[in-house]
């Protein structure tokens, strides 16, 4: 039998992040910190703006983790955030980009800012599948 089309429904997320949490992050553990969280792409982002920058970023990984639906066994990496044409841009591999289809996500806007001690984003798409049945995910 076949189930009657549902219309689209937004789903968001935001996260709020402190920057010297990052300073911090980055003074004490450099390189290995930054290769276990951000991407190259991230990284470069993070040597231009510094930690407000990858604060942001980093803001904004988490919002559109809570957005999916989930963190867990989710590698931060998966969820890159880049630069085009002026604007921020999710871009998702692995479980991340597993999940968010299980979910039936479309594309993922993502606005991000800092000012003074924090960095926020927030991520917002469209759920137009309603899946019933989480399928199962391998790593």
């Amino acid at each position: 039998m076949r189930t009657p089309h549902q219309a689209p429904r937004a789903r968001t997320g935001c996260d709020l992040q402190r920057i010297d949490d990052v300073r911090v992050a980055v003074r004490d553990f450099g390189a290995r910190y930054l290769d276990r969280v951000y991407t190259p792409v991230e990284q470069e982002a993070g040597r231009t703006g510094g930690a407000p920058s990858l604060a942001a970023r980093f803001a904004a990984k988490e919002a559109v983790l809570k957005l999916i639906g989930t963190a867990d066994g989710v590698d931060p990496r998966s969820v890159e955030i880049a630069h085009e044409h002026g604007r921020p841009v999710v871009r998702l591999s692995g479980l991340a980009a597993d999940l968010a289809a299980d979910a039936g996500l479309g594309p993922i806007d993502v606005s991000l800012s800092h000012s003074g001690d924090h960095a926020l984003a927030v991520a917002v798409a469209l759920q137009t599948d309603h899946e019933t049945e989480p399928r199962t995910h391998t790593a």
